[in-house]
């Protein structure tokens, strides 16, 4: 049994026993029941918002890590994120990340009735410009999520009209993340984990597409992961001052709780060290010597499989295929292959001069291009406005839904505390998402 690269397909055991497997880790826990909750599972949500590894929430379980096997009982890596670079002139490249990408969307797409989740930034709008290439005649169904006041539908509309797709919209409300009928609750009992926040968004459009009858959602996620997205991570090197491990530095800028915000708000027993955690998954003999590719590395070994298990939830609770053309395998290695700067490019020698001594933040999209190279095949297909535009992110209103909530009935085993104030919304709605993981497994919790 394998678990696919980046998570697209993955298994879990129990009590370091392999060869007694299952694709589903709720029907495990609730066949088998489980002693604790994970110290090691929520450090890792606090700090990646993911259980990474081989890791999960529950104490006694685990997942085949992606990008291994169970072979005879033992877990084998088979892939890496390797980033031996080739020399190849920039058009040759341009033209080859064209084709492959062509390649994947076909290769998902033919003969199924499509959906694109579509934000209208460049990576969801590049795949249906080329589905429309490769399917000029095909109806195409695109959906798109937003909030009241905030949302990004200029761009989506422009994107739908352009390409000629069947589109529609969705409003969110707070209702419709911690409100009674909300899918947080439900989505949490099909994963098996907390949420990601587009999580949910992305299983209310794909409810619209199944209701459509589309047989698969094919969406940008890994693009940022594999054609250099998180500038400001990308850049952190540049503010490295080599005093101590980059990865101890690293997490000092990344984790989205930080280290203050946990004694007062989770039980000292169910906290670890979590760079000790992290570099147990980042393998020395594979991790690239030049501290931006270690990023990559990162990037890809730790962050991409929450990602992309997060999109496969919302994707298979609506009875949906997932697709991913940017994992393509031949993709993702011809890319990965590719000098840096293919991938983050400086606007002008200037703007690198520039760059000397500001912070990594202050760097990104002001003085470089994320995702040069897709930027560039994107310039073909089109408007400049989309390609452009700053990142957004999916914006989530949680300040506004959750800044003034100041008490939540957190489950006293894990929490030492109901109290929510300090924290920002955004917080305090991954407090709740974990709560709710809490609560709605401990019934199969042996001691219960």
């Amino acid at each position: 049994m394998t678990s696919s690269r980046f998570g697209e397909h993955t298994i879990f055991y129990r009590n370091d026993d392999p060869k007694q497997h299952a694709d589903s880790l709720p029907r495990l826990v609730s066949e088998r029941g489980f002693s604790k909750f994970s110290p090691e599972g929520v450090t890792s949500y606090l700090t990646f918002r993911y259980p990474i590894g081989d890791l999960t929430l529950f104490d006694g379980y685990r997942r085949v890590p992606a990008g291994c096997r169970v072979t005879d009982g033992s877990i084998e890596p088979y892939w890496y994120p390797d980033f031996k670079e080739q020399k190849v002139p920039f058009d040759v490249a341009l033209n080859r990340v064209e084709e492959l990408l062509v390649e994947s969307i076909k290769n998902l797409t033919d003969g199924k009735k499509v959906a694109v989740p579509l934000s209208g930034g460049v990576d969801s709008t590049l795949i249906l410009a080329l589905y429309r290439k490769v399917f000029p005649a095909e109806p195409v169904y695109t959906y798109s999520a937003g909030f009241y006041g905030d949302d990004e539908f200029e761009y989506s509309r422009l994107a739908a009209k352009e390409f000629g797709s069947i589109h529609k919209e969705k409003i969110l409300r707070k209702d419709d993340y911690i409100g009674a009928e909300c899918l947080l609750r439900p989505l949490i009992e099909h994963k098996g984990e907390p949420l990601h926040p587009n999580e949910i968004a992305l299983a209310e459009v794909e409810r619209l597409a199944k209701e459509d009858g589309c047989d698969i959602a094919v969406c940008g996620e890994g693009s940022d992961d594999i054609f250099g997205g998180y500038g400001q991570n990308l850049r952190m090197y540049l503010n490295y001052a080599e005093d101590r491990p980059f990865f101890d530095y690293f997490l000092d800028n990344y984790r989205y709780f930080s280290l203050e915000d946990r004694p007062g708000l989770i039980k000292d027993e169910y906290l670890v060290d979590d760079l000790q955690l992290l570099e147990k998954y980042m393998v020395k003999s594979e991790m690239p010597p030049d501290p931006r590719n270690q990023v990559f590395y990162f990037t890809q070994k730790i962050h991409t499989p929450g990602l992309i298990i997060r999109g496969v939830n919302a994707m298979r609770f609506s009875s949906l295929e997932e697709g991913f053309p940017y994992l393509y395998d031949p993709l993702v290695d011809f890319v990965n292959s590719l000098p840096f700067d293919y991938k983050l490019h400086w606007k002008s020698d200037d703007h690198q001069r520039k760059a000397a001594g500001r912070s990594f933040r202050e760097i990104s999209e002001e003085l470089d291009v994320p995702k040069y190279i897709l930027k560039k095949l994107a310039e073909q297909y089109l408007p400049h406005k989309i390609i452009y535009r700053p990142k957004y992110g999916f914006p989530v209103p949680f300040e506004k839904w959750l800044g003034q909530l100041d008490e939540w009935p957190l489950d006293p085993q894990v929490f030492r505390t109901t109290d929510l104030r300090g924290l920002s919304g955004w917080k305090k709605f991954m407090t709740i998402n974990l709560n709710a993981c809490i609560e709605i497994f401990r019934t199969h919790q042996e001691n219960q």
